[in-house]
C-alpha cells in the first residue's frame, strides 16, 4: 500500500519497506474496504477504532480474569460506582443496562455479595424493592481497577502527545453526542 493516497508518511512503509505485521493487517483492511467502495478516510477511522478496541478488550479479559471478575461483574461494579444516584440501583436497573435477564442479575448479585463486594437491603421508601450498593471492598476493587486499566491505556494512547490526546477526546465526543447513523435500507433482490 505503499504510495496510497490519503494515508500519513508513517503509514506507508517501515525502514526496510515493508510495512509491520498488525500495521500491514491494517492497510489490506482499508484497502479491501475501499475496493468495495468505501471512503478511504473513514475506513481508516472505523478499522483504526476497531482494532484498538479489541488490543483493549483483550487486555481487559486478562484484567478482569486477575480479579475473578466477569465482564457483567464489571458492568454492575462501574455501573453502581459511576451512576448509581446515592451510590445504589435496583437489581432491575442493572439487569437492564448490563443487557441482562432479573434471573441473570439476581445469580450475579449473589456471587458479588458472597465476594463482599456488593450489598443488598430492603429500599427504605419502598420496602418490597431491594437497593444495591458497592461496599468499601467493592469501590476498592473499582478503583485499583480504574487506575491499573488507565495505565495500559494511557500506553495504548503514548504515540500520541498529550495536545494530540486532547484533540482526539473532543473529536471523539463529537461523534459520540452527534446524531445515530440511520440505517440504509436496500431494496430487495
Amino acid at each position: 500500500m505503499a504510495d496510497t493516497p490519503g494515508l500519513p508518511a508513517f503509514l506507508e512503509t517501515s525502514a526496510n519497506g515493508a510495512p509491520p505485521g498488525a500495521l500491514a493487517d491494517y492497510q489490506t483492511a482499508v484497502a479491501g474496504y475501499t475496493a468495495a467502495g468505501a471512503h478511504e478516510t473513514i475506513q481508516r477511522i472505523v478499522t483504526a477504532l476497531n482494532r484498538i478496541s479489541k488490543r483493549l478488550d483483550s487486555y481487559y479479559r486478562e484484567q478482569f480474569s486477575e480479579l475473578n471478575l466477569q465482564r457483567g461483574d464489571w458492568g454492575v461494579l462501574a455501573e453502581l460506582a459511576l451512576h448509581g444516584p446515592d451510590g445504589s440501583s435496583t437489581p432491575s436497573r442493572l439487569a437492564d443496562i448490563t443487557g441482562v435477564s432479573p434471573s441473570t442479575m439476581t445469580h450475579r448479585l449473589d456471587q458479588l455479595v458472597e465476594r463482599g463486594l456488593v450489598q443488598r437491603a430492603p429500599d427504605p421508601e419502598n420496602r418490597t424493592r431491594m437497593k444495591v450498593r458497592l461496599t468499601r471492598a467493592g469501590l476498592e476493587l473499582f478503583r485499583k481497577s480504574v487506575v491499573d486499566a488507565d495505565v495500559t491505556e494511557g500506553d495504548v494512547l503514548s504515540a500520541l502527545d498529550h495536545n494530540e490526546q486532547e484533540q482526539l477526546a473532543s473529536l471523539l465526543e463529537k461523534v459520540l453526542v452527534s446524531q445515530p447513523p440511520r440505517r440504509r435500507h436496500f431494496p430487495s433482490t
